[in-house]
């Protein structure tokens, strides 16, 4: 999944999706590592930033959409 952008999801959904829900149904599924990028506060810190992607996003998306109807 690694490099899938988003105008490029649709069509790997398309191939994938099917093997995507066996995995989440089996608790198989492993986010990706996440883009790491280095965010200067001030006072000259760094804050650690990890950016997911397009897939976790998609999932962690759908994930809250859900929630949200029952909480």
């Amino acid at each position: 999944m690694d490099g899938v952008t988003v105008a490029e999801l649709q069509a790997y959904l398309k191939t994938h999706w099917e093997s995507v829900i066996d995995e989440l149904l089996a608790g198989t599924y492993r986010s990706a590592p996440g883009k790491r990028v280095e965010i200067p506060k001030p006072g000259g810190d760094v804050r650690l930033l990890a950016i997911p992607t397009v897939m976790d996003r998609l999932l962690q998306q759908a994930l809250l959409q859900v929630m949200n109807l029952i909480f």
